[in-house]
């Protein structure tokens, strides 16, 4: 089965270096990974260098400093260099600069969408961006960062499910490990509607290495799904595992 790393993180000044992440993902029999920039750090050099250098293992997603009055343009200047095949965005950037999305749009690039707050507060401002940009790929970190208290309907969920009416939007099964203890059962309530709003073709899953922990905690996520602990069966499993992942960062 192929397995894609859809989000992981390395660097020199935060997390670890690609060769430790390579071990990990040999480890655990990971083929493929995306590697998300952290927050904080604007150069995309060395990330951008790894995917060049080994563009069938590795893609690269950089940053921008969305509060800079220069975003749109440092998006351009990586995106020109061919390393990045994504950005990641913050949702404040809706209200801050909301033009860099559609600067990101307009360059192809893949957006991550990271919504520390939740992505259900930025629902609308996502629905008139999609509508302006129906082509635009954008991946739902993190599960759209749910906040628990919603309980296992996930109600406040409705209208983020409803994102799945454009086709480019994908839901990334990560960062669970941030949000409820192991094995996560809390959010299968939502993993259950998302599966359905999205269907098997457009869920990711993500590592979130090294945030979730070490090999163990990298592995044993990795197994909820492949051992079909998850609300995720039958042939989802490998689509969701690697192939939709594939397909997006490596097609």
């Amino acid at each position: 089965m192929l397995i894609v790393d859809s989000y992981t993180h390395c660097g020199l000044s935060k997390y670890e270096p690609i060769e430790q992440v390579q071990s990990v993902m040999s480890h655990v029999g990971v083929q493929r990974a995306v590697l998300a920039q952290h927050i904080g750090e604007y150069d995309n050099s060395y990330i951008g260098d790894i995917a060049a250098s080994k563009p069938q293992q590795f893609a690269a997603v950089g940053m921008v400093d969305h509060e800079s009055s220069s975003c749109v343009g440092d998006l351009e200047k990586w995106a020109g260099a061919g390393q990045i095949k994504g950005v990641r965005i913050m949702a404040d950037a809706f209200t801050l600069t909301p033009h860099l999305f559609d600067a990101a749009a307009n360059l192809k690039l893949i957006v991550l969408l990271y919504t520390p707050g939740g992505v259900v507060s930025c629902v609308s401002a996502l629905e008139s961006f999609l509508t302006r940009h129906p082509s635009c790929r954008l991946v739902l970190t993190h599960l759209g960062n749910p906040d628990e208290i919603d309980g296992p309907a996930f109600e406040n969920y409705a209208d983020v499910l409803r994102l799945a009416q454009f086709e480019g939007v994908y839901f990334q099964v990560s960062g669970m490990n941030m949000l409820c203890q192991y094995p996560h059962d809390l959010f299968y309530g939502l993993l259950d509607r998302a599966l359905e709003a999205f269907g098997p073709s457009r869920l990711c899953w993500g590592s979130n290495y090294p945030v979730v922990g070490g090999i163990r905690e990298y592995q044993m996520d990795l197994e909820l799904l492949l051992h079909g602990k998850l609300p995720i069966q039958g042939d989802a499993i490998r689509l969701v595992a690697g192939e939709n992942a594939n397909r997006l960062w490596f097609a």
